[in-house]
Parts: structure tokens; sequence; C-alpha cells
């Protein structure tokens, strides 16, 4: 009986977490990232008053984050950014400096955001649900088309959602795992997002279904959620595929291509997000890994600004994004390769259970919230025994050993036999 309320109280505290991400989705969509109701406002080019904010707030989230009480102010700012964008449309003579505000305060609020998803029972699929009904609250948005007097006191309203949810602790950690990735995804989101906010303002205007985009977006997390979870790498090599695919609609752009690309551009980003975000939100020290890695993602588009004013933006995209797409991802491939083979020597033989017992408590996972057979497992992948071994030692299947060692990555906040071998090696250091 009481398992059962632990259990109801979990899943509160999951829906919490994602309907908070799912109001930062909708809001930033709707509003801030070159939103639809924000270019009837503004044009394009107060895009940047956003931008640069953003990123820069981002990088000090991580910098400073563990300096200060971040439970605090990340809440704080939540509500800064909440009670700005109620008033920002009745305040026509400072948007501008509303919205330079508006982007530091809520690259603190996301980057809390990924420290209360850190918290759930499962964070990818939790992102992914957070972010696919962000997408679903945007398209009912569009279908109403509230006036801005009203749509932008709800938008700040529905940001309030990350007040309740639980924020739990964090402590910095390594980011070796993550610090490799973030070339991939600088290169990435200077493509993609830079085309994404160029490409927007035609496709608002030219779109056949307004907000069916949304669904190419959707599809996208949930199927990249899936494949995440086989294997972090194969959402990054679809989304990069999809990419290369966007671009190259802008051969000859017209209405059905500009259509074609948003719904391409959309797939791609779905993808990549989730692998950011799984990326982002492992491990004790969401904070710097969010805030670095929601920094450089940023960083590409903030980077790319100058083509947004050029009239020329689809020749540009489209002579080098083919190019950079495709050198990123054979340069991925190399570079993974190379980093399997040390995987694949990197082992802890003879662990001593006893140190075992007191890493794992020491990185807030303690023996006791180990099944026997969880308990098992880890020591054996940690003394080098393949997933096939694994299964032959103890008279189980090789599914059922996957099973097993998914629970253990993730109550011990990794992803990967490589992220595991460096966690409890750093930690027996």
């Amino acid at each position: 009986m009481g398992e059962g309320r632990n259990k109801n109280f979990s899943f509160r505290q999951d829906w919490w977490s994602i309907l908070a991400l799912a109001a930062y989705d909708l809001w930033l969509l709707a509003f801030p990232l070159q939103g639809y109701f924000f270019l009837k406002i503004n044009g394009p080019k107060n895009f940047s008053w956003f931008i640069i904010p953003h990123t820069t707030g981002f990088f000090l989230a991580a910098w400073f984050g563990h300096r200060i009480n971040f439970r605090k102010v990340s809440l704080w700012a939540g509500v800064l950014t909440s009670l700005l964008t109620m008033f920002y449309p009745f305040l026509p003579y400072v948007q501008n400096y509303l919205l330079a505000f508006i982007g530091v305060a809520s690259a603190l609020l996301i980057v809390r955001i990924g420290c209360l998803l850190r918290c759930t029972r499962d964070p990818v699929i939790s992102s992914a649900l957070g972010l696919a009904l962000g997408n679903v609250l945007l398209g009912i948005t569009l279908w109403i088309d509230p006036p801005k007097e009203v749509l932008f006191p709800l938008l700040g309203i529905f940001l309030l959602s990350q007040v309740p949810a639980p924020f739990y602790p964090q402590r910095q950690e390594p980011l070796k795992d993550l610090l490799r990735y973030l070339p991939f995804i600088f290169v990435f989101y200077l493509l993609i997002g830079t085309f994404y906010v160029c490409l927007m303002p035609f496709y608002v205007k030219y779109c056949y279904f307004s907000g069916s985009e949304l669904l190419f977006y959707i599809g996208a997390v949930l199927s990249s959620a899936y494949l995440f979870r086989k294997k972090p790498d194969y959402s990054l090599v679809v989304g990069v595929g999809m990419g290369i695919f966007a671009v190259s609609f802008l051969h000859s752009f017209t209405r059905l291509t500009s259509n074609l690309a948003m719904f391409a551009v959309q797939a791609a980003a779905g993808f990549i997000d989730i692998f950011c975000f799984g990326l982002f939100i492992r491990g004790q020290d969401v904070i710097r890994r969010f805030g670095f890695g929601a920094g450089t993602m940023l960083a590409g588009p903030m980077v790319g600004l100058p083509v947004l004013y050029t009239k020329q933006w689809p020749l540009l995209l489209c002579i080098g994004g083919n190019i950079v797409l495709g050198l990123g991802l054979l340069l991925f491939y190399f570079v993974q390769t190379a980093v399997r083979g040390k995987e694949k020597a990197s082992v802890l033989p003879n662990i001593d259970e006893v140190r075992l017992a007191e890493t794992c408590r020491n990185l807030g996972t303690p023996r006791e919230l180990f099944s026997y057979r969880e308990w098992e497992i880890l020591k054996l992948i940690l003394s080098g025994k393949t997933i096939r071994e694994i299964a032959s030692l103890l008279n189980l299947s090789e599914s059922s050993v996957k099973t097993y060692l998914q629970r253990v990555y993730r109550k011990l906040g990794v992803s990967s036999k490589r992220e595991l071998l460096q966690k409890i090696s750093a930690s027996l250091q």
C-alpha cells in the first residue's frame, strides 16, 4: 500500500516536470524563437535582442550555477520570465529591452527545468513527452488564434507550472563525455537553427496548413526517444541525415519546397533535441551540462544571425549545408570509432565489492537501491564481461541482461558502458 502511494507520488512529480517543459516549449515557439505571434508583433530583425542574451544566460548558468543558490535564483528567474511575458505586448516602447531581460532569465529557467527532468523516472521519455505536449498545445493555440492581449498573459501564467515541481541538489561532475559532442552540436544548430530562423517568416506566409509542421516534430521526438534508449548516437545520426534532407529542398525555393523544407527541418530538430536533452540531463551536474550544452546549441543560430538579414540566404544555406553536415557526419563516425576502440580496453578488473559499494554510495546510489541481479550484473560488467558472457554465467537471456543493465545505468545516471566505466573510475581515483 505504501509502495503504491510512492509510485503515484512519483507519477505526479514526473508530470509537473513534463508540464514545465511543455509550458516552456509552447512559450518559446509561440513567442521569442521567431514564433508565430512574435512575428505578428515584431519583425524578424528583433530576434537578435533575444538570442544573444539567451545564449549568454546559459553560459552564465554553467559558470556560476554552483556558486549561487541556483534553486532559488532559477525559481525567481522563471517567475520574472513569466511576468515580463505577461506585460510584453502592453509595453511597445521598451519591448527590445524586455526581450533582453527575458533572454537571460529564461535561460536560467530551462536549465532549472532540465534539473527537474533529471529527477523523473525516465528523463529521456519525460523530455520527449514535454516537447511533444508543448507542440500539441502550440497547434491548439494556432487554431484558436487568440489576441495577443489574451495569449501573452496565458503564456506567462503557464510558465509558472515549474514552481511546484520538485528540485533536487546538484553537484559538480566531470564533463568529458559532453565536451566531445559540443562541436557537432554547434555545427548542427549553426546550420539548422539559422535555417529555421530564416525560413519561419516565409513559412508563416506560404504554409499550406498552419501547424501541420508540428506533426513532424512530434513524431520525431517520440521516435528519437525510442532510438536514444537503444543507443544515443542513433538519434544524432538520424537527425543529421534529416538535416541534409531539409537543406536539399532549397535548390529551388518555392511555396512547395519551403513547406517541405520546414517539415524536414522540424523532424531534424526533433531528433537532435531529444539527443541533446538526453545528453544534458545525465548524472548529477545538470546545471553545468545543460548550461554549456544549451549555450552551444544557441550559439549556432546566434553566430548565423547575419544570414537572417541576407536576401540570398536560401542559396547560402543550400551551398554550405550539405557539405557541412556531410563532413560532420563522417567526422563523427571516425571519432566514435576511435572512442569505441578505447572503450573496449577500458575495464575495471577484480574490483573490490566493498569499495564498489562505497563508490556507489558516494555517487548518490547506495547498494540498497540495487536489486540482487542488478548488483551482480554491475560487478560483472565492470570486470569486463560481455552481455553474452553475463547471460551464460547467470543463466539469463541476453535481453534480460540488457534490461537489468539499463536499470543500473538509470540508477547511476549514465546511458552506456563507457560512461559507467568513466564515472566509476573517476570516483575510485
